[in-house]
């Protein structure tokens, strides 16, 4: 099965009110799921050594795949983008700052003869009051500072690699900007999806390939999230902190997968999918004898579960994640 627990949905309240607390900002809700595995064939890395070079890091790694065969690979990666990658965590204090600074600014704007405005922090919590002898420009400046508000709120998450999400429910949250990361790492991933590909199958099987890719990944250790719940979103590891601290859980591996596979293939269709505290990915391609895809936006997907420590090949799933798949419970974004 594969092993993830994480729910990144981040919830959040917005109180318009005039003298009432404007929330700050979205807080993090993480969900920890209890597993039984059943037995089944699970991953094994024999061995991960990370050198850093005078410009570079080489990373080299052995693993076992599903039929038990060992597979050797090395690569390097530029040293300057290693240090610069990581995702910064949620922290409800800097969006009160952004937004106290935005709102600030607006109200010098305002002319203190048309309206009395207050803005107030406590604690991590904003709050306005606007007055003034013409209610209609009472209205009006305190829509003008609400707006300022929400646009430095989303200046932080673009910021800080947040984008908006719903889940399957329709509830609203934030989570990392999975789909930015895939598409900035796309470029420095090239040499070793080109690679990756080669070592698959030097007729250039996409399946092949497709199954390499996943049990490497599966092969590298699941980060069990220890100190999420306080961690507020840091523990996503973008693509390539994952590779230098060779750890990673079922969103962050799902994101690595997608870069390296759109650095080969910018037109094939991705889609990653979000279940119940847990991620996979999708990607079209023609079925096989006997083999059903799954429909997405009029597309026939197979699906890829790249998390482990269970080995599972192309259109192989867990247990609990066809269950939650065939009750749809899941929400997606297609991978421009």
């Amino acid at each position: 099965m594969a092993f993830c627990i994480k729910n990144y949905l981040v919830k959040f309240t917005a109180l318009i009110s005039s003298n009432g607390p404007l929330g700050s900002g979205p807080l993090l809700a993480v969900a920890l799921l209890s597993l039984s595995l059943p037995k089944t064939a699970f991953s094994e890395q024999i061995s991960f050594t990370k050198n850093t070079l005078k410009n570079d890091i080489q990373l080299s790694y052995q693993w076992n795949d599903k039929d038990q065969e060992r597979h050797q690979f090395s690569f390097t990666l530029p040293l300057n983008d290693i240090k610069t990658s990581h995702h910064k965590r949620f922290v409800p204090q800097q969006v009160s700052r952004y937004q106290y600074i935005a709102m600030q600014k607006e109200r010098n704007k305002i002319d203190a003869k048309d309206a009395r405005i207050e803005i107030k922090r406590i604690g991590g919590d904003l709050q306005l009051s606007v007055s003034s002898r013409l209610p209609q420009a009472a209205a009006k400046y305190q829509r003008q500072l609400l707006d300022a508000k929400d646009e430095a709120f989303e200046q932080y998450l673009s910021d800080n690699y947040y984008a908006h999400f719903s889940d399957y429910l329709g509830q609203q949250g934030i989570k990392p900007d999975h789909l930015r990361y895939i598409s900035e790492n796309q470029t420095v991933l090239k040499p070793f999806a080109e690679a990756m590909y080669l070592e698959a199958s030097e007729e250039g099987d996409m399946r092949a390939f497709l199954n390499l890719l996943l049990s490497w990944l599966q092969s590298i250790p699941y980060d069990d999230l220890e100190n999420r719940l306080s961690s507020n979103g840091s523990g996503f590891s973008p693509p390539l902190a994952l590779l230098s601290n060779n750890r990673g859980d079922c969103d962050s591996k799902s994101v690595l997968m997608a870069s390296i596979i759109r650095a080969l293939f910018p037109r094939i269709e991705l889609a990653m999918l979000y279940l119940p505290n847990h991620a996979l990915l999708a990607i079209s391609l023609p079925l096989s004898k006997d083999e059903k895809g799954r429909q997405i936006e009029g597309e026939t997907y197979l699906l890829m579960e790249p998390t482990g420590p269970a080995l599972m090949t192309l259109n192989e799933t867990a247990a609990t994640s066809q269950r939650s798949l065939d009750m749809g419970m899941y929400s997606y974004e297609i991978i421009p």
